[in-house]
């Protein structure tokens, strides 16, 4: 599949504070507004962009209690509880990376809140869901960086 470089370009950038914010891209690839549309939904259907949406500010938003959540699970189990710890609105990140002999931990999720209080309730409520008894926590101290994937750099 040969990646549209300029369209996922300037997808990448962010949405112009206009009325038709796609017809300003499409302006800017010499297209019209239509066939973006068609193109994006396209690339969507063949699972080249997943979708196209906002990326929040966390901590401008008020969410300033966040934690790394490490979770012991079965290998025969990650496709099921990584689905319902996915679900919850506070996780914004749920992935299985590999395990160690002193570090069991397969399944993470990067979970957000208001305040410490909010943040473990959420933790409990999804250890009480899954009913995964053994998981570690991280929380955030201090945010070196957060940025976006430079997609263009990727893609280069």
């Amino acid at each position: 599949m040969k990646i549209p470089k300029k369209i996922i370009h300037a997808l990448a950038d962010p949405l112009k504070l206009v009325p038709r914010p796609y017809a300003a891209i499409a302006q800017e690839l010499g297209m019209d507004e239509a066939a973006l549309l068609v193109k994006i939904g396209q690339y969507k259907k063949e699972g080249l962009i997943r979708r196209v949406g906002v990326v929040l500010g966390h901590f401008q938003a008020g969410y300033k209690s966040n934690a790394l959540v490490s979770w012991n699970v079965p290998e025969n189990d990650l496709e099921v509880q990584g689905r319902l710890l996915a679900a919850f609105p506070q996780v914004t990140h749920c992935y299985v990376r590999q395990t160690y002999p002193r570090w069991p931990y397969s399944l993470y999720t990067m979970v957000h809140a208001r305040n410490k209080k909010e943040l473990a309730a959420a933790i409990k409520a999804m250890a009480q869901k899954t009913g995964i008894k053994d998981y570690t926590i991280r929380t955030t101290l201090k945010e070196f960086k957060k940025t976006k994937s430079d997609l263009k750099g990727i893609l280069a």
